[in-house]
Parts: structure tokens; C-alpha cells; sequence
């Protein structure tokens, strides 16, 4: 996968699994005074409602009672969509080719360097999290790209053929908080999860001598501190393994790390700065039979800066500029745009 989609695979987890709670209050009836016999007037019979007062429990049973199987599914399901816009380089504004890192960029074609296969794109992602009452909720995650322009430098030999909409692969595990601290100011969040190709594309893409691609394993961290309510320290970090032909070992294995700082100004908006590093052993044994120590290579180094504001109290969009700075010298080629959506849509 290229270096333009990894911030947007591993951010992910960024997407709230959040849920709505409704507390019943028992309200207290007042007696009313005794009435004189001089004011007092015969009883009239009226039809009454039903009585103010029941317990929490009684309701709870009666709601779950009426309810069907499928609207208790429901109510335990929570769906949100997030998704990632990349630009080209601000040198070259060729939307024929995304901005990408110079360890991947270089083309030979129309773009010389930092530019992507990829053409400028959208890559989504609609995350569906059920919780069935362990520490932890089931995810499926569908994720696909759109692409905003032809993508011409596409590498057909190695198995790239992206058409207008590209199926990535699906995703399937558990996400949550394992570790939370009594202040709430400490939080430790875990994604376990298999990445399931879908395509020809995700299955057999620049894969060459060592075959299919069988599955991913992938551990996203995602560890923040709260000091107070402005600032927060975070860090995400992933560990990634690429499984060909049902042979398991680290032919290919990822490290990503990307400590990053917080500030929110007001309630609505936050400026963010990240910093990106990623090592990875890329199938670097001459052959897949052979069993070599694995051969890590420094892929690339980024920073970004971003601005993120609550359009609504379910969508959020963040703009951000990203800088590759270990493209010596920086230049505007270094330099690309980029956005994240994220919709709670239940």
C-alpha cells in the first residue's frame, strides 16, 4: 500500500464509538392539601393515566420486552464514515499523480519525483462497531478509494489497474478502551484486526514472485493524555504482517509510530500537529523460500499540521498541510494537502 494511504488506514481508529445513554427519574408526587367540607364538591368519575411513579427495572423490562431482535441489534450498533482526501504536490499540481514520501516516488513518467500511482483521491471508509457487552466491540470496516482523475503512471506489470472506484479490503476484529485512568485523563485504545483482500488489486498488487496475499494481521495503539480539557498528548502506533500464500512469517512487516500534540482552542475546533515514521521490511529476501534476517529500511518521515473544526455536532472536517521532510533538500515538492472526514452517522 503506498505511503499516500497509510495515514489514512491507521487513523482510523480515530472514528468514536460513542453511544447515547437515557437515565429515568422517578418523579415525586406531591400531596395535595384536604380539601374543607365548605369547598369540598362530590367526586366526578374521570378516565386517569396510568401512574406517574414505576421503577427504573420495570421499564427496562417492558422496553426490552417490545422491542424485536432486530431493533436490539440495532440499538447496540453504531456506524460512522471517515475519510481521507491527498493532493499532489504543491510544485506540480498534476492531479494525475498524489503526493506521496521520495521512497515511493518516483514514476519515471510525466511525475520526477514524490508523486504517487495514484492519482489525487478520496479513500473511504464506513465502520460498522457492535457492542455485545464485552470490553471490546466487533468491527467491520468496507473500505474503498475514488479516484479524481486518471490515474496514468499505474504500473500494469506489477498488478496496478485502478479504475474510478478502487476496492481496498475489509476489515474485521474488535476495537476499545482497555486502559482507562480513574481521572479519565489517561486512555489506552487497541484495534486487533484481519485485513481480508477483496479485489484483484488487494489481493495481488506489486506482490510478484511471493504470490497472493493470503490476509493482514494488524495492532493499532492509540494512547492519549488529557492534562486538561485544551491539551492532549497522544501517540498512535501499529504493528502490520502480511501473510502470502498461507506462509506465515515476516516477509513483510510494518512499524508506524506518530506521536502527536493537541490544542483546542474553544469547544468546535483543534489545532493538531503530527509527526510520522514508518520502518518496514518490504519483501526483501531474494526469494520467498528463503528464511533471511529481515532486511528494515526507513520508508519515511512526515509532519503535518491541522486544523480540525465540528461543523456539526456529528460531522467534523480537518484540513491539513503535510510536509515529507525527509525529501533533502524541502522544497514545494515536499509539500502536499490533504483533508479527514468523519461522520457519526449513528
Amino acid at each position: 500500500m503506498k505511503s499516500s494511504f497509510l495515514l489514512t488506514m491507521l487513523l482510523s481508529s480515530l472514528v468514536s464509538f460513542s453511544a447515547m445513554g437515557q437515565t429515568n427519574r422517578t418523579r415525586r408526587v406531591q400531596p395535595k392539601p384536604a380539601a374543607s367540607k365548605a369547598t369540598a364538591k362530590p367526586a366526578v368519575k374521570t378516565k386517569t393515566a396510568p401512574p406517574t411513579q414505576t421503577s427504573t427495572q420495570s421499564v427496562a423490562t417492558t422496553e426490552a420486552t417490545t422491542k424485536s431482535p432486530f431493533q436490539r441489534f440495532y440499538d447496540r450498533l453504531s456506524i460512522g464514515y471517515f475519510g481521507v482526501y491527498t493532493s499532489p504536490t504543491l510544485e506540480d499540481w498534476n492531479s494525475a499523480n498524489a503526493a506521496t514520501s521520495p521512497a515511493f516516488g518516483d514514476t519515471e513518467r510525466k511525475c520526477r519525483k514524490n508523486c504517487d500511482t495514484y492519482a489525487m483521491n478520496i479513500w473511504n471508509q464506513v465502520n460498522f462497531a457492535y457492542d455485545f457487552g464485552w470490553i471490546m466491540k466487533f468491527v467491520f470496516i468496507p473500505r474503498w478509494t475514488v479516484y479524481l482523475d486518471n490515474p496514468v503512471d499505474m504500473n500494469r506489470s506489477a498488478g496496478e489497474d485502478r479504475a474510478l472506484l478502487g476496492i481496498e479490503d475489509f476489515l474485521v476484529g474488535f476495537a476499545g478502551s482497555i486502559v482507562t485512568s480513574e481521572d479519565k485523563k489517561f486512555n489506552w485504545f487497541a484495534r486487533p484486526a484481519m485485513r481480508l483482500p477483496t479485489s484483484h488489486f488487494s489481493r495481488n498488487n506489486t506482490n510478484g514472485t511471493f504470490g497472493d496475499l493470503t490476509h493482514q494481521f494488524e495492532v493499532i495503539h492509540f494512547i492519549t493524555y488529557d492534562p486538561n480539557p485544551t491539551w492532549q498528548l497522544g501517540l498512535i502506533a501499529q504493528q502490520r504482517w502480511w501473510i502470502y500464500e498461507d506462509r506465515y512469517r515476516n516477509s513483510r512487516l510494518r512499524y508506524y509510530t506518530s506521536p502527536y500534540i493537541s490544542y483546542a482552542p474553544n469547544e468546535k475546533t483543534k489545532i493538531q500537529v503530527y509527526y510520522q515514521s514508518m520502518i518496514e521490511n518490504n519483501k526483501r529476501d531474494e526469494d520467498i523460500g528463503l528464511r533471511q534476517k529481515p532486511n528494515y529500511r526507513d520508508v519515511y518521515q512526515d509532519v503535518m499540521l491541522a486544523v480540525g473544526r465540528d461543523v456539526t455536532p456529528t460531522l467534523n472536517i480537518m484540513p491539513y498541510l503535510g510536509v515529507f521532510v525527509d525529501d533533502i533538500p524541502l522544497s514545494m515538492r515536499s509539500a502536499y494537502l490533504g483533508a479527514w472526514f468523519s461522520w457519526k452517522i449513528k
